[in-house]
């Protein structure tokens, strides 16, 4: 079923699907949601879609607007701010961006943007903060769902597929964006990656801790997987060291 990933949830949630592609922000607010097949949305430094347009020098940032259509990029840029950037001042965040010194931009809209007075690239403040890779979306099911392995292997299979038809879907984006194909090809193969592993866990681990104070109602303390080999299992978050 074709939905927004902010909306997705809210389908899974219902009953209206048995799996969805959910932002990271919504996987870690409902303690119901279980990931299964460790796929997901992921970048491992500049990701060129999920930027920060500045209209003055970051330094000097009072007011920054953010993105209706996402909420992890909206938690993400309040993160960077006080704990990479740690502007000393205090930052006012709205959905009115009007007159706002910068703004966050995501999706189509970041990739076909002209240039800003400054730009950063918020998956690459991130792995220059942290080392690690950002997960901004992941599959779950609800944790109630019987039908967890037959979801996987359909999973699997999809991402099988759509990783083989990269250069196809290139040459879709690249005329719809009026972007040359090479980049699209390039941002598909480069720039996001699609397995959850290892570092990617630990990533979400740390975007989890970092953004507990901007998230409400209070999130989940743990990263829930259904793995197809130990269905049920419950993996909790590691302490920090």
């Amino acid at each position: 079923m074709p939905c927004a990933p902010r909306q997705s949830v809210c389908a899974l949630l219902d009953g209206a699907v048995d799996a969805a592609l959910v932002p990271i922000v919504d996987y870690f607010a409902y303690s119901e949601l279980r990931m299964i097949a460790r796929i997901g949305i992921c970048a491992d430094g500049d990701v060129t879609s999920v930027l920060l347009r500045c209209h003055r020098p970051l330094p000097t940032l009072r007011a920054i607007g953010l993105d209706s259509e996402s909420k992890t990029s909206n938690v993400l840029v309040q993160v960077l701010i006080k704990e990479h950037f740690r502007l000393a001042h205090q930052v006012e965040y709205t959905h009115d961006v009007a007159g706002t010194d910068a703004s966050v931009c995501i999706g189509d809209r970041a990739l076909c943007a002209p240039p800003a007075l400054e730009t950063y690239d918020l998956a690459g403040e991130w792995k220059t903060m942290t080392g690690l890779p950002f997960v901004f979306a992941v599959w779950v099911v609800h944790r109630s769902n019987p039908r967890v392995e037959e979801i996987l292997q359909i999973l699997q299979a999809t991402k099988e597929r759509g990783c083989q038809s990269r250069r196809h879907l290139a040459r879709l984006c690249g005329r719809r964006l009026g972007l040359p194909v090479d980049r699209c090809y390039e941002y598909l193969t480069n720039r996001l990656h699609y397995d959850v592993g290892p570092r990617e866990l630990e990533g979400m681990k740390v975007f989890r801790e970092l953004a507990a104070e901007f998230l409400k109602p209070p999130i989940s303390s743990e990263v829930r997987v259904l793995p197809s080999h130990a269905k049920g299992q419950v993996l909790p978050m590691l302490e920090r060291s």
